[in-house]
């Protein structure tokens, strides 16, 4: 949903004119990206994210929340960014599988008419805010290294008046392990940025314990994270374990201790459940691990000039779209009215700053954000 400004302009034309327009709040199409939130367990939990999210975008069209079933998800094609028109009878009359506010506009324009003035993409002005910030520091911890692997169906035990989870699991597998019960499982606990929480490495690190069937024979079935050195820290605890043999109809059960603290003064020694399935979940999105969402500056500013529809080597206010026309201004450090590549180099230091991405990659092509004074 990069082009919020777009959808925004063109609600404002046809509101007026009886067409309502809302966002649909669904599960995480890539978990650790733009501010390292991780899936709600609860329809508490997910209202939540959908309020952050209409702050963190700024547009004032309405939102609909999703069941924690994802119905309305699965019922619209388990697209991540899809876009539907629906006529007063309820009959979809268009829909396309990304958003493109262009294409609202001509569709409107056909089903109900043109507007007499239309308001353009860069005087919509969006009063937008950042992700939630993390209580402690980040990128204290490696992250680990792991396969290519699919999120699997895990449940987790919820307590009615139980603590809340600090610490939400994302267990993932690879292909092999889905198909053949043999491969790797990836465990990782991410601290959920909602609960306002941090590790307390001043006590016993993490900890976990599987249960496991008779019929399968894992290398390991327990794993204590590693040992920090600062007193506190945000980094999941990640481990990745060899599985040789799973049988599909049978479950595990997985027991995680750990050590979270909101605040300095408050502190909860905490004891969870889950169970975990050799199957894969279409609904927990794609989490991106290592380097989850850090922007490289060349090929984030070649990727924006590719729409320099006048082949000048430079973006026009006209020719910007998506995250960049709100900063326009700030990021025009000429004053030319034009974005140039090293000036579009900048958004990706922005972004890498204050969306707050995962571990910076190693390779030489990343380099360490920098501050950019952006208006909000």
């Amino acid at each position: 949903m990069w082009n919020v400004s777009g959808l925004e302009a063109v609600h404002r034309d046809y509101e007026s004119k009886g067409v309502k327009f809302f966002f649909i709040y669904k599960s995480l199409a890539h978990p650790e990206l733009a501010g390292d939130y991780v899936q709600p367990f609860t329809l508490t939990e997910r209202l939540a994210h959908a309020r952050q999210a209409e702050k963190q975008l700024g547009a004032t069209i309405p939102w609909i929340v999703d069941a924690m079933d994802n119905r309305l998800k699965h019922a619209l094609g388990n697209r991540p960014n899809s876009e539907f028109i629906v006529n007063p009878e309820g009959v979809v009359v268009r829909k396309r599988a990304w958003s493109h506010p262009a294409g609202v506009r001509k569709d409107l324009e056909e089903l109900v008419g043109p507007v007499e003035r239309i308001t353009r993409e860069e005087d919509v002005h969006l009063k937008i805010e950042l992700p939630v910030k993390a209580p402690a520091a980040r990128g204290v911890v490696q992250r680990l290294k792991r396969p290519r692997t699919v999120a699997i169906v895990m449940e987790p035990k919820i307590e009615e008046r139980g603590l809340p989870f600090f610490a939400k699991l994302r267990a993932e597998a690879t292909d092999e392990l889905v198909s053949d019960g043999a491969g790797k499982l990836y465990l990782g606990f991410h601290l959920d940025p909602f609960q306002n929480a941090h590790w307390n490495n001043l006590t016993r690190s993490l900890s976990f314990k599987l249960e496991v069937p008779d019929t399968a024979k894992f290398e390991q079935t327990s794993g204590v994270a590693p040992k920090v050195e600062a007193i506190s820290d945000t980094d999941p605890r990640e481990f990745l374990l060899n599985v040789e043999a799973w049988p599909k109809d049978q479950p595990l059960r997985l027991t995680v201790t750990y050590a979270a603290c909101v605040g300095e003064e408050t502190c909860h020694q905490v004891k969870q459940e889950y169970v975990l399935h050799r199957r894969r979940d279409p609904d927990a999105g794609s989490a991106r691990g290592e380097g989850a969402g850090y922007w490289d500056r060349d090929e984030f500013a070649q990727q924006q000039l590719a729409g320099d529809k006048d082949k000048d080597g430079k973006l026009s206010r006209t020719e910007v779209r998506g995250l960049v026309l709100p900063h326009f201004d700030a990021l025009d450090t000429n004053k030319d009215g034009l974005l140039e590549f090293e000036e579009l180099k900048a958004v990706s230091d922005w972004l890498n700053h204050h969306h707050q991405p995962g571990a910076m990659r190693t390779d030489s092509a990343a380099k360490p954000p920098i501050r950019l004074k952006a208006k909000p």
